[in-house]
């Protein structure tokens, strides 16, 4: 009894510590606004009143805990509580669970720019809320698993809830490559919507594996803006709720099963979208996960070779993926593999899947390739990835690894709060002998994982990366299968939560709770022109580009969209000079490619150019992507300045009209020599 006195006190202690920051984050974003405390400021005193009585409570609590006897109210109320209705309890969950998201996302509170800490907060005491509704007489430790799972409900609404916020008919980009990559995912299936003045192939800046996955969205005749942005965000949603459900499927789901499975998905989902990762990938680790679970061996080496192939075709660091991943699992489900005499077989379906992964991701690509070649174009096939080009093609900017401008935490510090509770937990297992694989089972899981963490920190450091965890997206699928494949064990030997052990409620806990935290800071409203401006900026779009067309060629470097879905009609397609791609070069330093672009500019080849608005202003490492800015400001903006200049801006609707200048304009620095 006095060692729960104790943790009990020790736990309320480190809550008050923790109120610290919430506190400090409430005052500087929602009170203080940017100003200065002051007694005269009505907000600030009822801050201070707020304040006191937060303190008071938080002593009561600690002198109830110091007391050991439970309030009359508090019984009354579990009692109140019980009484109620399991269906209004329930609905009252539900309403305090999806809170946060409505919070965040759909109403004005969202736009104040509360800090992490704040809205950590507000999940947790929702999730406590939720909780207390359902279960008014807490016991530990199945209380905390409760709580936990609460929490990481309320994360996986916020960030549903931000996708689906982004689906609008607004017909302006939504972020600064949106509006070009509708384009590119248009061309595979509707380039009919274009007016093309050549027959040849039209060049999009993107792989062809990614490209399909959002092409296919325009096999649906007349799809407007609003579907394809439907279909985008549910992508995020289903294909990482798809790979947790597939990793722990199976056909004899009962009771307490189905509740693991469910849990197990929440987490997947959770933990994915911290990247978030393309579907792509992920389509390819649901294919190597059904590929595995086949009993019939060709089958499961032909879907594993579909899903290198199509790694390959999406992203080249992806290529080994699904080979690895393959291999990782059937090592997993072997019993006590090894290299001895008696034990060699065990390493015949692991080795087979690892080959049929190399095939696909490395070999078949390039006999494609060589068999749409003509014989003048062959050239030998490759064995490995040359990883070079790619690596030492632009930049490596090793400061992201650590906090800075363009994330705040860096990719290190953000890597470990999302990995650490899993593989902390995943190791607790194995010691533990919960989950009982071998030496080799244990090599086979970190090898391959430490690997794509590897390769996704460097790749994280290229410039024009490094704002988020996406390119550690390998690793993460890795974690889950691991997980799954640990889940396997665990369940059976757990299947009621009390025959959990205290540490496991808490590792499982922490690995619910974290990436939901780490979710919720990225959700916000969505803001958009009011749509009288919004009508103005696309009649302007279209009167200027009917005049300009009738004088000579018209360029959308910037907002294709408007072509794609029929905002603006009968305008010859310029497909040279897309913004993405000139990012690219620019981030590359590729003056062969910018000679012919330089030498157009000068003699004003284009009658109007449609962009983004331009500021020929460099800004280094101390703003959000300000290496990218800087080389697209030296290699784009200021030769395009000089040649160019804008008449009409709308900043709201990041749309700008270039004219070519009379008099180009006399600065060394700015102007190129075409």
């Amino acid at each position: 009894m006095q060692n729960k006195k104790t943790f009990a006190l020790a736990a309320w202690v480190l809550l008050g510590l923790f109120l610290v920051m919430p506190v400090e984050d409430f005052l500087s974003s929602v009170i203080l606004l940017g100003n200065s405390p002051s007694l005269e400021s009505k907000r600030f005193l009822a801050f201070l009143v707020f304040l006191v009585l937060l303190v008071a409570a938080w002593v009561y609590g600690l002198w109830l805990i110091w007391d050991g006897t439970k309030p009359r109210w508090l019984e009354s109320l579990q009692i109140i509580c019980e009484h109620v209705s399991f269906s209004l309890r329930a609905l009252l969950a539900l309403f305090f669970i999806l809170l946060p998201a409505i919070l965040f996302i759909y109403t004005p509170i969202g736009l104040y720019g509360m800090g992490f800490w704040l809205q950590a907060t507000i999940v947790l005491v929702f999730a406590f809320l939720v909780v207390v509704v359902m279960f008014p007489r807490p016991e530990m430790p199945e209380w905390l698993l409760f709580y936990a799972t609460a929490v990481a409900l309320g994360g996986a609404f916020v960030t549903v809830a931000g996708w689906l916020s982004r689906v609008t008919s607004y017909p302006f980009p939504l972020s600064w490559s949106e509006g070009n990559r509708l384009w590119d995912y248009s061309i595979v299936f509707a380039s009919d919507r274009y007016l093309r003045p050549t027959i040849t192939p039209i060049f999009t800046f993107i792989s062809s594996g990614r490209q399909l996955m959002w092409a296919l969205f325009f096999l649906i005749p007349n799809i407007n803006i609003w579907g394809v942005r439907l279909l985008d965000a549910l992508t995020w949603i289903i294909f990482p709720l798809g790979l947790g459900w597939v990793a722990v499927f199976r056909r004899n789901v009962g009771q307490p099963d189905w509740a693991w499975k469910a849990g197990f998905i929440l987490w997947a989902f959770l933990l994915v979208s911290q990247g978030p990762i393309y579907a792509p990938l992920l389509v390819c680790a649901i294919l190597v996960i059904v590929g595995v679970r086949l009993r019939n061996l060709a089958l499961s080496c032909l879907l594993i070779i579909l899903a290198a192939y199509y790694a390959n075709l999406s992203r080249w660091t992806w290529t080994y993926a699904p080979g690895l991943w393959a291999g990782m699992l059937a090592l997993l489900d072997e019993h006590n593999p090894g290299f001895r005499r008696n034990q060699w077989k065990t390493l015949v379906r692991p080795l087979l899947f690892g080959v049929a992964g190399y095939l696909g991701g490395q070999v078949f690509p390039q006999v494609v390739s060589l068999l749409q070649q003509t014989s003048t174009q062959a050239q030998q096939i490759s064995l490995v990835i040359d990883p070079s080009r790619g690596v030492s093609r632009q930049p490596l900017l090793w400061d992201r690894l650590l906090p800075n401008t363009t994330y705040s935490s860096g990719i290190l510090l953000g890597a470990a709060w999302a990995a650490l509770p899993i593989v902390i937990l995943l190791v607790w297992l194995v010691i533990r002998r919960v989950w009982k694989i071998n030496l080799l089972q244990v090599l086979g899981v970190a090898l391959p994982n430490l690997a794509f963490l590897g390769v996704g920190l460097v790749a994280s450091t290229k410039i024009g990366g490094g704002s988020n965890l996406h390119n550690l997206d390998m690793f993460w699928i890795g974690m889950v299968m691991a997980a799954a494949w640990a889940w396997k064990e665990m369940v059976p030997k757990y299947a009621r939560l009390g025959g959990l052990q205290f540490p496991a409620v808490v590792l499982i806990s922490v690995a619910l709770v974290a990436p939901a935290l780490y979710l919720i800071q990225y959700g916000s409203p969505l803001v958009l022109p009011n749509k009288q401006e919004v009508q103005e900026a696309m009649q302007t779009l279209k009167a200027q580009v009917a005049q300009a067309q009738q004088q000579g060629e018209v360029l959308f470097l910037d907002q294709r969209q408007t072509l794609t879905f029929g905002d603006v009609q009968g305008v010859p397609l310029v497909v040279e000079y897309e913004k993405k791609y000139l990012m690219d070069q620019a981030m590359e330093g590729n003056p062969v490619y910018f000679k012919k672009f330089y030498q157009d500019l000068a003699v004003h080849r284009f009658v109007l150019i449609v962009s983004e608005p331009l500021a020929y202003k460099f800004q280094g490492k101390g703003t959000v992507f300000g290496d990218e800015n800087d080389a697209y400001v030296k290699w784009v903006t200021g030769p395009l300045l000089c040649y160019y200049e804008p008449t009409i801006t709308f900043a709201n609707e990041q749309l700008q009209f270039l004219v070519p200048r009379p008099i180009p304009l006399v600065d060394a620095k700015m102007c190129p020599q075409p």
